[in-house]
């Protein structure tokens, strides 16, 4: 009868032990995997020059050149709307540019980097949508976490979707001067031998879109 209890009593102990260390190992691994996610920080990468800005309309696009970005996952892109840089031209040039905030809708574009700096394949073509309403002044960030972006350099930039007024500047875009960067533009070219007509064109963009990336490490 003793010899009995004793066996009951080793086995419950046993028991009770083994579920104690199960439940510890589990902490275990979910305190890990809790310290992992917090080591995980943004960084931010500004790519930014000398002042400029510009106008866009329907159907143009304009893509910058991305390198030497930080290691890691690229969540997001930060583009500059309707900066107060423009109300600073107007002052400066004693002229008052032609303005209609319009809220206007966006696609993004990525490219691959070409031979000699022209334009790859096209890896995203406009699934990325936002708009910009006609108040909005400054960064405007968009989530680009589902892109599957090249290794090293690429182009990005965005395509104008929606309807815009001709011979207004509905939206203006942050831009900068720079050496180091290419940026391609699709615009609306007169055509001389008849001023009627416009076709668009692909041209190197005289200065770069300004832009934040924020990047997961």
């Amino acid at each position: 009868m003793i010899r009995n209890l004793l066996i009951i009593i080793l086995v419950v102990c046993g028991s009770n032990l083994i579920q104690a260390q199960t439940t510890i190992e589990e902490t275990t691994l979910d305190e890990l995997e809790i310290t992992s996610k917090r080591k995980r920080k943004i960084k931010k990468h500004k790519i930014s020059g000398k002042p400029a800005f510009n106008g866009i309309s329907q159907d143009e696009f304009i893509v910058t050149n991305v390198n030497q970005l930080p290691e890691g996952k690229i969540k997001s892109v930060s583009f500059y709307f309707n900066t107060s840089f423009v109300d600073f031209a107007d002052l400066v040039s004693g002229k008052q540019f032609d303005v209609n905030y319009l809220d206007v809708e966006l696609g993004l574009l990525v490219y691959e980097m070409g031979i000699d700096n022209q334009l790859g394949n096209l890896i995203s073509d406009c699934e990325i949508k936002f708009i910009v309403p006609h108040h909005h002044k400054g960064a405007f960030k968009v989530d680009i976490s589902s892109i599957d972006f090249p290794d090293e350099n690429f182009f990005i930039g965005f395509k104008v979707l929606s309807e815009t007024n001709k011979d207004e500047n509905n939206l203006y875009m942050r831009l900068f001067e720079s050496d180091s960067y290419v940026s391609y533009s699709e615009i609306w070219m007169k055509n001389f031998s008849n001023p009627e007509k416009e076709t668009k064109k692909i041209i190197s963009n005289f200065a770069h879109l300004k832009m934040t990336f924020e990047i997961e490490q």
